[in-house]
């Protein structure tokens, strides 16, 4: 028998959107901490898929050492692991978060063919499903298309699996749309939980007419499948690039199972052209810049050929020139021929006034000092460099130049997530690490993160690495680097450090700004946001050519003026003394993240995109659409950017950033002890260590729908009881709606 092809996709521990693999039959999906939005499923992408199982954890992994004794059951199962050990526990929910099983215009889950498969091959829809692993229904919500009778909830207890000890106890959501239950969804649950379609912890959406556009004048890119905006450019005429990834058809057919694609507007929002590329297989594109000439440049990963030949096991790396009409002048893909790993990706680039290409690169790869730190796998940090015809001129890991062992091995995870270059050819990246300088949070059993920001000479060489953090085990994350015209660098995030505790369901999150000179001495941090979630995902900070500071983000609070609903976007401005200058917040009854954004030097009109699954700027949203907006960079106020109309003002009048006192502090003020690691030994694995390899052949085992004695087989053998009605031809339930 073929192996199954089973996947494990990990998020941040923030807020993320959360948006599963496309073409995968099984994957394992990690919200994390935070309050996540679950996007496992995309109908259009999967459309062709006969086995579509998803496993969804919203919270569950390495917040606690409870949690990570549950993840590691789940792998040991071979072993007499109990994957059902949440069942005997009591773990607290560190986020509220939202599993979506389906949106305004379609379900998801759904049986694709004929419904009478519901009765045969797909028994009851067994073949096709999600699993919401830890469910806690005092704070998270399940969103389904239509209305409470459009489904039914059972009882599905006591199941049995082979070579399982413990029995599946859990609640099935069905949908009845196609006139015989189909199951959408299994939550795993004790028998005395109660749970109704009409309780609080159940959205129903689609029902209603289309709400109206909250922000007439920002422009949402729309299509059947997912679409994200991430990246934002301006080219020196006033030109407008976005770009982003898209599972559905933006323009033209789509080229496989998720495409990447470029939009470009005139000064005035006219829509010049919008673009979609790649393979049969999936590409994202991560960031966009331009040259002197009107060139643009894009940068992201592929798990096709898109460039050349596929590098690597995973995915790879991939940097592309075109011209102002869009059309290719030079792509290189690169993969473990560089980095030896077996996924890499090219998260940000940027260009110099000669047309010289830099971008950071994340590589995965397998960890041969397991000695040192007890995990298969591990990723490093990379900076590479393309001239203006796309020759390679140097390719650089990202370590210490003065570290000791076991840090000069970079034998721990570390991230870049963004890159700049300054007027000299320095180039600066930045990201999240376990230890480039030292161990990130040892006291912490399990999640580390501190922030790093190294800077790399014109030849290619490390100067220095600055690692930060804050006290009290708390989480730090960087998202975005630039500098200003005095080679001064500035750095922002989120944190947890020290900040106002939220509900018992989520610690609170806030961003920072943090200022370095050139020799790399950390001049001054900033901290603000409000008792709710202020953070960042895929977000984006710029300066102008007055050395104002830009950076994008999202919230749940009253960052600006009011909160729309759910989760707002923001943009905010400070000047290079860290001073406040506005905070502009915006959004939908949706979700809405503002990631990517850029600057008309000469307008002071700045430009950010993002995704919403709400009516932000059309009534047409398909699950998640991308949007661009304009602000006024002098006042923060939101300008149309739809057409050719005179810009109009929309939106809340802007206010300044409620700042908090900072507690991030260097690496070099540190609290005492705070870098426990001993080389002899490595760090602490008392717990165990996390296989995915070994995690996602136990699940694979545990969910092969070819298996009759796997959970889908047992399941849906239970279900031929429940539902013994729907075989008989003469039911009037089904005849009316499948026999005809």
């Amino acid at each position: 028998m073929a192996e199954l092809e089973f996947i494990t996709s990990l998020f941040t521990p923030a807020s993320d959107l959360v948006v599963g693999e496309t073409g995968f039959d099984y994957e394992a999906v990690f919200g994390r901490r935070g309050n996540d939005s679950l996007y496992a499923d995309s109908p259009v992408a999967n459309r062709n898929q006969r086995q579509n199982i998803d496993i969804l954890f919203g919270d569950l992994f390495d917040n606690t050492p409870e949690e990570y004794e549950i993840i590691l059951n789940i792998q040991n199962i071979q072993q007499g692991g109990n994957p059902l050990l949440i069942l005997e526990r009591n773990i607290p929910s560190v986020g509220r978060d939202r599993h979506v099983l389906g949106d305004t215009r379609s379900s998801y889950y759904l049986n694709p063919g004929n419904p009478l498969a519901l009765l045969t091959t797909n028994l009851f829809g067994t073949n096709e499903f999600a699993i919401i692993y830890d469910f806690a229904p005092a704070h998270d919500t399940i969103q389904l298309n239509g209305k409470p009778e459009d489904y039914i909830l059972l009882d599905l207890n006591g199941i049995r699996v082979e070579g399982i000890q413990q029995a599946f106890f859990g609640k099935g959501i069905f949908s009845l749309k196609q006139g015989i239950p189909d199951l959408v969804g299994y939550i795993i649950a004790r028998p005395e939980v109660q749970l109704s379609l009409t309780g609080d912890y159940f959205e129903f959406v689609g029902n209603k007419p289309a709400k109206k556009p909250q922000q007439r004048r920002v422009e949402q890119l729309t299509s059947p499948g997912l679409e994200l905006g991430i990246g934002s450019a301006t080219d020196p005429s006033g030109n407008v690039y976005i770009t982003g990834w898209t599972t559905g058809t933006l323009q033209g057919t789509s080229k496989g199972l998720a495409d990447y694609w470029v939009a470009k507007y005139d000064r005035r929002g006219n829509q010049q052209f919008i673009k979609q590329f790649g393979t049969s297989s999936s590409e994202l594109a991560l960031d966009v810049e331009t040259d002197s000439s009107g060139n643009f440049y894009l940068a992201g990963g592929t798990q096709g050929s898109l460039f050349g030949p596929k590098q690597s096991e995973g995915q790879d790396g991939w940097i592309a020139k075109y011209d102002p009409n869009g059309n290719l002048l030079w792509g290189r893909q690169f993969g473990d021929n560089l980095t030896e790993g077996f996924s890499i990706g090219s998260l940000a680039l940027d260009v110099d006034s000669a047309g010289n290409v830099y971008a950071s690169v994340l590589s995965i790869k397998e960890n041969n000092r397991r000695d040192i730190f007890d995990f298969p796998a591990q990723d490093d940090s990379w900076a590479i460099k393309f001239d203006k015809d796309g020759n390679q001129q140097w390719f650089t890991q990202i370590k210490d130049p003065n570290a000791s062992f076991p840090f000069n091995i970079t034998p721990f995870f570390d991230e870049a997530y963004d890159i700049s270059v300054d007027k000299d050819g320095n180039t600066y990246l930045t990201g999240w690490t376990q230890g480039l300088v030292k161990e990130a949070d040892p006291i912490s059993p399990t999640v580390k993160y501190d922030i790093w920001l190294a800077k790399v000479n014109p030849g290619g060489q490390v100067d220095w690495v600055q690692q930060l953090g804050s006290p009290n085990q708390g989480l730090d994350f960087a998202w975005g680097v630039d500098t200003d015209s005095k080679g001064n660098i500035y750095t922002y995030g989120w944190t947890t450090g020290d900040l106002v505790q939220g509900s018992q369901a989520n610690t609170s999150y806030d961003i920072w700004l943090a200022k370095f000179r050139p020799d790399s001495t950390l001049e001054w941090v900033r901290q603000f946001g409000t008792p709710k979630d202020d953070g960042a995902l895929l977000g984006d900070l710029k300066i102008d050519a007055k050395d104002n500071i830009y950076m994008t983000g999202y919230t749940n609070g009253r960052l600006g003026r009011r909160n729309r609903g759910g989760y707002d976007a923001w943009t905010a401005k400070f000047d290079s003394a860290g001073n406040s200058k506005w905070v502009q917040q915006f959004g939908s009854a949706g979700l809405d993240y503002a990631t990517g954004l850029s600057i008309n030097n000469k307008t002071g009109k700045v430009y950010v995109t993002g995704f919403t699954d709400g009516p932000l700027g059309n009534v047409n949203t398909e699950a998640v659409d991308a949007w661009v907006a304009e602000l006024d960079g002098r006042r923060g106020r939101i300008d149309r950017f739809t057409g050719s109309a005179k810009g109009a003002i929309a939106g809340s009048d802007p206010i300044t950033a409620p700042l908090k006192t900072p507690q991030i502090v260097p690496d070099e003020r540190l609290p005492g002890g705070d870098n426990r690691i001993d080389p002899d030994r490595g760090i602490s694995d008392d717990l165990g260590s996390f296989n995915p390899q070994r995690f996602n052949s136990q699940l694979a085992r545990l969910f092969d729908t070819k298996n009759p004695n796997a959970f889908p087989g047992a399941l849906a053998n239970s279900l031929t009881d429940d539902f013994s009605d729907y075989f008989d031809e003469n039911n009037l339930n089904v005849s009316n709606t499948v026999f005809g």
